[in-house]
């Protein structure tokens, strides 16, 4: 499995309870799917942000950041499930390339 990052922004309408079970229902699709959650953030706090261009007529969201270590399936599930979600309006899952090692330091 490998380390992906999965942002997505949630609607500004939603309440608390709301954004919970949106976050909590991501966690489970992950976790049912053979992936494991490795970090799960709010980057800029739980309140609503403003959005750098509207989407879907919204100019502010609630970001949501899952650091997590997913398979093939449960990428198509995650993605699915966030696609069919009237409460997130945009979502981005990227590959997180693993750090370098460093190169041995040289004894003179």
């Amino acid at each position: 499995m490998r380390e992906y990052e999965l942002t997505y922004i949630v609607r500004p309408d939603v309440d608390d309870e709301t954004l919970a079970a949106i976050t909590a229902r991501v966690e489970q699709t992950i976790n049912a799917n053979g992936g494991r959650i490795l970090k799960t953030d709010h980057p800029w706090g739980k309140e609503r942000r403003r959005l750098a261009y509207p989407i879907r007529r919204y100019n502010e969201g609630f970001y949501i950041l899952h650091r997590a270590e997913l398979n093939d399936k449960a990428i198509r599930e995650v993605e699915r499930h966030l696609r069919l979600s009237e409460d997130v309006i945009r979502h981005l899952l990227i590959r997180v390339e693993p750090e370098p090692a460093a190169p041995p330091a040289e004894t003179a």
